[in-house]
C-alpha cells in the first residue's frame, strides 16, 4: 500500500493544474496565457494580421456585392 501512495503522490505532483502556452504549447501556470512576452507579442502579431485579413475579406464581400447590384441595374437600361 505504500508504494501505491507514493505513485499517487509523484503522479498528483506531475499533473498539476496547469495551462499551456497558446503559442508554443509549454506549460505555463493556470492564471496564465502565456509562457514568455515574445511568445505574447508573436500571438498579438499574428491576431492583428487576422483581424486585417477579416477587415479585407469583408470590404471585398461588400465590393462585389454592390458592383453586382449595380450591373443588375445598369445592365437593362444598356440592353433597353
Amino acid at each position: 500500500m505504500a508504494s501505491e501512495e507514493k505513485f499517487k503522490r509523484r503522479w498528483v505532483k506531475k499533473w498539476e493544474p496547469h495551462r499551456h502556452c497558446l503559442v508554443c504549447g509549454l506549460a505555463t501556470a493556470p492564471d496564465k496565457e502565456f509562457c514568455s512576452s515574445n511568445c505574447e507579442s508573436e500571438y498579438l502579431g499574428w491576431k492583428n494580421k487576422q483581424k486585417n485579413k477579416n477587415r479585407n475579406t469583408w470590404i471585398c464581400m461588400i465590393g462585389m456585392i454592390v458592383v453586382v447590384i449595380v450591373v443588375m441595374i445598369l445592365l437593362p437600361r444598356l440592353l433597353g
